[in-house]
């Protein structure tokens, strides 16, 4: 059995992350049902057979998975999905009235990522030997939203931590929603291990 598991940031999906959100919000799952979710989600593998892998290797998959999701990221303005290229608003100080009202109204839930990076991302119309691009028009969120379901999960975070820089903020979204993270999964496990012992 072949299990593709992500070496880095750079391999998760914003979708993945976001049905990991999802998952976050379950409290009625004990640890292990939670773990073998967390691994379907990651690396795409059925629950049944994840009921089949060794326990070193189970161990294994979690630990490699929380290293990718806790790397810090850089900015980078551009990415590819499949064969387009899709590059970040090269100019926010003068984005249109429908970027600026979308903006306002996705704001960074993660139910809504998807969104968010559909106004900052566009497919990239021309760009020059500098690197200097220029994106297509806005023309809402419809088009590409699902498509960025598929970006990878750094370059989500790259942007989000340069959009609220520049937008002055003194919080990083990003690691503090990082650090939430860790500590719903740190009370999921203290309470699991407190029913273990009861049982």
């Amino acid at each position: 059995m072949k299990i593709t598991i992500p070496e880095s940031i750079n391999d998760i999906t914003l979708g993945a992350f976001q049905k990991y959100h999802e998952l976050l919000q379950r409290e009625d799952l004990q640890q292990f049902d939670f773990d073998k979710r967390k691994i379907e989600i990651f690396t795409a593998l059925k629950r049944e057979d994840i009921s089949n892998i060794k326990q070193s290797d189970f161990k294994f998959i979690i630990e490699k998975i929380d290293i990718a999701l806790e790397q810090n990221v850089e900015f980078e303005p551009t990415f590819k999905i499949k064969d387009v290229e899709f590059g970040f608003i090269p100019n926010l100080d003068k984005i249109s009235t429908g970027e600026f009202v979308d903006l306002r109204k996705y704001d960074v839930g993660v139910e809504t990522l998807h969104n968010l990076m559909a106004i900052l991302f566009r497919p990239i119309l021309k760009k020059d030997s500098f690197n200097n691009y220029k994106i297509i028009d806005y023309k809402g969120t419809e088009q590409y939203a699902n498509i960025m379901k598929q970006m990878p999960l750094s370059k989500v975070n790259g942007a989000l931590v340069f959009f609220w820089n520049l937008a002055r903020e003194s919080t990083n979204y990003t690691q503090k929603y990082m650090e939430e993270v860790q500590v719903r999964e740190s009370k999921r496990r203290s309470t699991s291990k407190s029913g273990d012992v009861n049982q």
